[in-house]
C-alpha cells in the first residue's frame, strides 16, 4: 500500500533504495561488515580531529593580541595582567605564551628551548589520532580485497557446481556482485580517509609553523625589554 503523504514514484523507490542497501550488506557478509566498521571509525576520528584542530580555539586572535602588545605591558612596569590573562585562557598559545613570559630562565636560548619542547608535546596531542586514520586507509582496501577474493572463490564454485545442464548463471552473477561491492567499498572508505588523513597534516603543519613563529617573536620582545629594564637607562 502506498503512503498517501508521499508521491507515488518516490514511495516506490525509497523501499527500492532500502532493498538494495541491505542486499549489499547480506551479499558482503562479515567483510562487508568489518568495511562499515572501518568507514565509522575513520568519519569519527576526521570529526574529532577537525574539532581539535581549530585553529581559533587553539591559536586564539584574542591572545595573539595579547602577545603582541607585550610592550605595553612592559611600558607600564608590570606585566602580571597578562600573566593572569594567559592563564585564565588556557589555550594552547596561551599555555605555551605563559612560558614564553615567564622569566624564569636565564637566557634567551633556553627560554626557546623549553617552549619548543612544550610546543612538541601540545602538537603530538593534536595528532595523536592521526595514526588510527592512516591505519583505515591500509584496512578498508584490504578488506575490500578479501572480499573480492571471497567472491571470486564463490563464483568459480559456481561454476563447479552447475553439473551437466552448466553453471548456475545467477549464481556466478551474484558472486562477482559480491567481488564488486566489497572492492567498491573498500575504495569507497579509503580514497575520503586518504584525503582527510593528507588535510589534517598540512593542517597541523602550518599550525606549527604560525605557533613557532608567535612564540619567537614574544621570547624575543619579552627578553628585549628585560634587558631595557636592567640597564642604566631603561624602565624600572
Amino acid at each position: 500500500m502506498t503512503s498517501p503523504l508521499l508521491p507515488p514514484s518516490l514511495a516506490a523507490a525509497s523501499p527500492g533504495g532500502f532493498q538494495l542497501l541491505t542486499e549489499t550488506l547480506q551479499a558482503g557478509g562479515f567483510i562487508m561488515l568489518l568495511i562499515i566498521l572501518c568507514s565509522v571509525a575513520a568519519l569519527s576520528i576526521s570529526i574529532i580531529t577537525w574539532l581539535r584542530m581549530r585553529e581559533d580555539l587553539l591559536l586564539p586572535p584574542a591572545v595573539v593580541t595579547q602577545l603582541r602588545a607585550l610592550s605595553s605591558y612592559a611600558a607600564k612596569g608590570d606585566i602580571m595582567p597578562l600573566h593572569q590573562y594567559l592563564q585564565n585562557d588556557g589555550s594552547m598559545l596561551a599555555r605555551l605564551g605563559l612560558i614564553a613570559v615567564s622569566g624564569v630562565y636565564p637566557s634567551k636560548a633556553e627560554c626557546a628551548e623549553v617552549c619548543a619542547a612544550k610546543a612538541r608535546e601540545e602538537l603530538h596531542k593534536l595528532d595523536r589520532d592521526l595514526p588510527f586514520l592512516e591505519v583505515m586507509v591500509t584496512i578498508a582496501p584490504l578488506l575490500g580485497l578479501l572480499g573480492t577474493t571471497a567472491g571470486l572463490v564463490g563464483m568459480f564454485s559456481a561454476f563447479g557446481d552447475g553439473g551437466e545442464g552448466g553453471p548456475d548463471t545467477a549464481a556466478v552473477a551474484r558472486e562477482i556482485g559480491v567481488a564488486l561491492r566489497c572492492t567498491i567499498a573498500g575504495l569507497f572508505v579509503a580514497v575520503p580517509s586518504v584525503v582527510a588523513h593528507t588535510l589534517f597534516v598540512r593542517k597541523l603543519d602550518g599550525i606549527a609553523m604560525r605557533l613557532e613563529s608567535l612564540l619567537q617573536d614574544t621570547i624575543q620582545s619579552f627578553y628585549q625589554l628585560f634587558e631595557v629594564q636592567r640597564t642604566p637607562g631603561g624602565n624600572p
